[in-house]
């Protein structure tokens, strides 16, 4: 599997509004859509890169792949029929919303 390497805090502060190309080719058999990339994916420019996501698992564990891949192969999933979009492709904060009972 291949490593990413981890963004340094001035990276993940400068991916605000970055985007992550869209994997995506003619007459795939899925189309995976992520609501918005994090700032991880946008410095590193692969989809759910950051730790800890479990997309890369779950598709796995799923069935949909024969072994785990790591965010850096995202491309690989056309060779399966596979591709990854977002609705929004700009890279933003996760928003952490507390309730106070």
């Amino acid at each position: 599997m291949i490593m990413l390497r981890k963004p340094t805090p001035d990276e993940i502060q400068a991916a605000v509004n970055q985007t992550v190309p869209d994997v995506i080719a003619p007459n795939l058999q899925v189309l995976f859509c992520g609501i918005n990339p994090s700032l991880y994916s946008a410095v590193v420019g692969h989809h759910f890169a950051r730790p800890g996501n479990r997309f890369w698992r779950s598709l796995h564990a799923a069935g949909f792949t024969d072994r785990l891949f790591s965010p850096a192969e995202d491309g690989a999933l056309i060779d399966l029929g596979y591709g990854i979009t977002n609705a929004d492709a700009t890279g933003d904060r996760v928003l952490r919303l507390t309730h106070v009972f």
